[in-house]
């Protein structure tokens, strides 16, 4: 089977901060950071909710649920970064948890050498703001969508199929690694209203479901938003 990616549906300008910050955290030869790799099996805690942010995490592979109050408030994917908001101030705590999905390989370096890096290179500041404002565009998004349930739910099939689908002879595979309570739950609407749904998805030819994974069609879903 394929391992690629069909393609990545995070939104570009996403990839792009993602990518650049990392860059700069990562992989600058002038000021180079120690960082550490961690190796998570899947359910595992990277962060908790109320425990202090001493470290950032970089997500090198797999998927990870961000979760507050125990609703699910993110996936994450490949470079993103995990507890950004510790560089807001002293002492921050972190107001979500955060477990992996997936197995997980994240990147691990120490909030205070950020913040050293920042001021000795403070061209990270750039970045690093037009990271946040995308964030909390994204979420303002989020909070005032007015699609339809329907819509919602394909959305997110899509993009959980980019952060970790395996594409083949034109469909993505997708291990059940989420289930239907998560998306009930991220989406906040009720169970069977997603069951629904995914009928619906299956009777239209979009999705197959079974129970050790799905598999997307996505020229299916490409025809139906041409019409």
């Amino acid at each position: 089977m394929n391992h690629l990616m069909l393609r990545n549906l995070e939104e570009p300008e996403n990839r792009y901060n993602n990518t650049q910050f990392k860059k700069y955290l990562l992989n600058d030869s002038t000021y180079p950071i120690v960082y550490e790799t961690l190796y998570y099996e899947a359910n595992k805690y990277v962060i908790k909710e109320n425990k202090l942010l001493e470290n950032i995490f970089i997500i090198e592979s797999g998927v990870v649920i961000e979760n507050k109050e125990k609703s699910i408030s993110s996936f994450l994917g490949v470079n993103e970064l995990i507890g950004l908001e510790g560089l807001s101030h002293p002492k921050k705590t972190s107001s979500t948890s955060v477990m992996t999905l997936t197995k997980t390989v994240v990147y691990k370096m120490s909030i205070q050498s950020i913040k050293e890096k920042l001021v000795q290179r403070p061209n990270g500041y750039e970045i690093l703001n037009e990271l946040l404002l995308q964030k909390i565009i994204n979420l303002t998004k989020r909070l005032t969508d007015t699609d339809s349930n329907y819509d919602k739910t394909l959305h997110l099939l899509e993009n959980l199929a980019s952060l970790y689908g395996q594409e083949k002879n034109g469909a993505i595979y997708m291990k059940k690694f989420f289930t239907k309570k998560m998306i009930a739950n991220y989406l906040q609407v009720s169970y069977v209203t997603i069951v629904t749904i995914c009928k619906r998805l299956v009777v239209e030819g979009i999705l197959h479901d079974e129970p050790h994974g799905m598999i997307l069609y996505p020229d299916k879903i490409t025809n139906k938003k041409g019409k």
